[in-house]
């Protein structure tokens, strides 16, 4: 339940008060969303995951998506691309639409 200055959440199976103002309640109810869908997430991965650890995983992993989305290329990848491979299965890939469209054009006329 929730009074005019407070909102009680439940985060990870925990029940937390916020304190929050009314006008500011559905903002609150979207962050809270938001960090336990991805605290679920973590906790989903594998072996048994603590409270604290389910946190800091899904505070870094939103940190990094905030960052990335105000500076575009900021953070960079640490995995190498291909890009060779990358435009060759492209360029299957196209092969095989313009193949499976051509066959199906021919079969209509």
């Amino acid at each position: 339940m929730s009074t005019a200055s407070h909102l009680d959440v439940i985060l990870f199976g925990r029940e937390y008060r916020l304190a929050c103002p009314p006008e500011q309640q559905a903002a609150l109810n979207a962050a809270v969303t938001l960090v336990n869908t991805k605290m679920q997430e973590v906790a989903s991965k594998g072996r048994q995951v603590s409270t604290e650890r389910a946190a800091i995983m899904a505070a870094l992993t939103l940190a990094h998506d905030l960052l990335e989305a105000q500076n575009p290329g900021m953070v960079q990848s640490t995995v190498p691309v291909d890009t060779g491979e990358a435009r060759r299965k492209v360029e299957r890939m196209v092969q095989r639409a313009d193949d499976a469209i051509e066959s199906h054009q021919n079969a209509l006329f």
